[in-house]
């Protein structure tokens, strides 16, 4: 059955969605206070946020957003907004891709006939999914396009890995990893480096295979680092984790739509599926050493460090930054380089005190956006 792929707007326009901790005010724990929240919400934050799996998460969500500026100041509305009516619940948010202390087992699920789906199909592996990730869709103009964006996308996502970075500790434990969150996702089926497709044909053609085995009842079920979004007509990235900064959030997001302008605009890009192998490998050294990791360049055959590939990818995807204006969000891609992810931030955190609360604090006020105008 073909997936119908509904074209997306002009101007590789934007929709970015941010999952966020909930944390009692006082103990810093992970708490189910989503109900709560939602009913406290007004009726024009309604659309902006939303339920997951667990209890002790919601999701702020943007609308279509022409600029990356416009995400930065939605974003920063509802964390502030969002974030207020949080604190009059007795609890507040917190940003970054796992909580360092609480124990999945003790989390409540959301009563949600699609998440008691998962969970009953998928049972432990689904009940160790607290973890929080930023995704950002980027309108493509039909389906093939969709395609050559997948592509081009996996190929860079291990780098995007590596600069988002932001989830050393899980479970009360340092993990020795720069982003475990993706390390958990990917024991879900159908998650972590996607299919190579070589065309969209490919694409509905493996949706139609899962559909006719039993695997899932359409292609939402597929949780890859990057997907084909046909009902939204864009391309979405899945692999970054939850950022606690807004400025961080906002450079990942000029990055991503960057780099689908190039993939579709830049007569040198390469065309046809992406070498899957190399990026499962490149994956991996970004969430064991992040910023640290040196990846494979398929066409020079040498390990390239992850702050070089950065700084060279900035200065290619410039000249696509200023059409899309959003050259001064792509430049603060250059700040995570110079200054670490917040992986690195967090454990500077730890290092100093020995105390997991102080690193929970220190991600409650990250996330609390600054003044407009200000950094935040």
């Amino acid at each position: 059955m073909p997936v119908e792929f509904k074209p997306g707007n002009s101007g590789y326009t934007l929709g970015v969605e941010e999952e966020l901790c909930i944390v009692d005010a006082s103990t810093g724990e992970l708490v189910p206070k989503i109900e709560e929240i939602m009913s406290r919400l007004p009726e024009d934050l309604a659309d902006a946020v939303s339920y997951e799996l667990f209890q002790s998460v919601l999701e702020i969500k943007t609308p279509v957003c022409r600029t990356v500026g416009e995400v930065e100041r939605v974003l920063r509305e509802l964390r502030g907004r969002v974030g207020s009516w949080t604190a009059a619940c007795g609890a507040s948010l917190a940003s970054a891709g796992t909580h360092p202390f609480s124990r999945y087992r003790d989390q409540k699920v959301t009563e949600y006939e699609r998440y008691r789906q998962v969970i009953e199909e998928l049972r432990w592996v689904a009940t160790r999914e607290v973890i929080f990730g930023q995704h950002v869709h980027v309108a493509v103009p039909g389906p093939e396009e969709a395609i050559q964006a997948h592509n081009r996308l996996a190929e860079q996502a291990p780098l995007l890995l590596a600069l988002s970075a932001n989830s050393p500790y899980w479970q009360g434990m340092d993990t020795g990893f720069e982003s475990s969150r993706v390390q958990i996702f990917e024991t879900f089926p159908r998650a972590g480096m996607p299919p190579a497709f070589p065309d969209y044909a490919a694409f509905e053609a493996y949706v139609d295979l899962m559909v006719e085995c039993g695997a899932m009842s359409d292609y939402t079920f597929c949780w890859w680092d990057v997907r084909p979004h046909p009902k939204l007509g864009t391309i979405e990235l899945r692999i970054l984790d939850s950022q606690t900064h807004l400025r961080h959030a906002v450079a990942l997001t000029a990055l991503t739509q960057c780099i689908v302008a190039s993939s579709l605009e830049d007569e040198d890009t390469p065309r046809g599926p992406y070498h899957r192998d190399i990026a499962l490998e490149n994956k991996w050294r970004a969430s064991r050493r992040g910023l640290d990791a040196a990846f494979f360049d398929v066409d020079e055959r040498r390990n390239v460090p992850a702050r070089e590939l950065a700084r060279a990818a900035v200065e290619r995807l410039r000249p696509h930054a200023q059409q899309l204006g959003c050259e001064e969000e792509l430049l603060g891609v250059l700040e995570i380089v110079e200054n670490g992810s917040g992986s690195r931030r967090q454990r500077e955190i730890y290092e100093k005190s020995g105390d997991f609360l102080d690193v929970v604090a220190f991600l409650i006020e990250g996330t609390r956006p600054a003044l407009a105008g200000e950094p935040g």
